[in-house]
């Protein structure tokens, strides 16, 4: 992957023993080889939901099951992380739910989400995450089939994380954008680090 991007990843998050769920923005599908370098480097064993449709796709499927990814289809997608979390993994989750073009997240650095990922953190009980990527939806842009690849040029990936812990609320929204609100910080810290150039 150095050939296709540098990597400024942020220090592990100090979310405690066991497992933990994860947030992240979702920019790019050049999201997950971002994912996959930085738990490499934290020394942490997860398993990141990704929308089922993509391990149809040639040359995308085959690494999504090598990375363990786990396909999900629709509402099943609560129900297989529970059942991951509860066999000691920690799981990823892009709670938008889709690549999110730029004029939805210009404003803010995320877009809209779904409140599924509030309604795990409440019904496990278990620590969040949050984590906010920037730099991956210039390496592989919305729409394209493949990642640009420019080894005398290459894209730098920033990402920074804070822990947001166990979640205090009691409706599944409210969780939901407590967890994003800490997204769109983390992604605010990684743009300032990686500045607006490299378009």
């Amino acid at each position: 992957m150095g050939v296709m991007a540098t990597f400024d990843i942020g220090p592990r998050p100090e979310a405690g023993p066991g497992p933990v769920i994860h947030a992240a923005n979702h920019r790019s599908l050049a999201d997950l080889l971002l994912s996959t370098a930085t738990f490499d480097a934290w020394d942490w064993p997860i398993r990141p939901l990704v929308a089922g449709a993509y391990f149809e796709k040639p040359g995308i499927g085959p690494l999504l099951r090598a990375l363990r990814c786990i396909p999900v289809h629709g509402t099943e997608a609560l129900e297989l992380a529970a059942e991951e979390l509860a066999k000691g993994w920690s799981i990823a989750i892009m709670p938008e739910g889709r690549v999110v073009p730029e004029e939805e997240w210009a404003a803010t650095g995320v877009g809209r989400s779904h409140p599924g990922i509030g309604r795990l953190a409440l019904d496990t009980g278990l620590p969040v995450v949050a984590n906010g990527a920037s730099g991956t939806e210039r390496l592989w842009r919305r729409g394209r089939s493949m990642p640009r690849v420019r080894p005398w040029r290459r894209d730098n990936l920033v990402l920074r994380s804070e822990v947001v812990g166990v979640v205090p609320d009691d409706r599944s929204r409210a969780a939901t954008d407590r967890i994003m609100a800490a997204v769109a910080r983390c992604v605010a810290v990684s743009e300032a680090v990686n500045g607006k150039s490299g378009t």
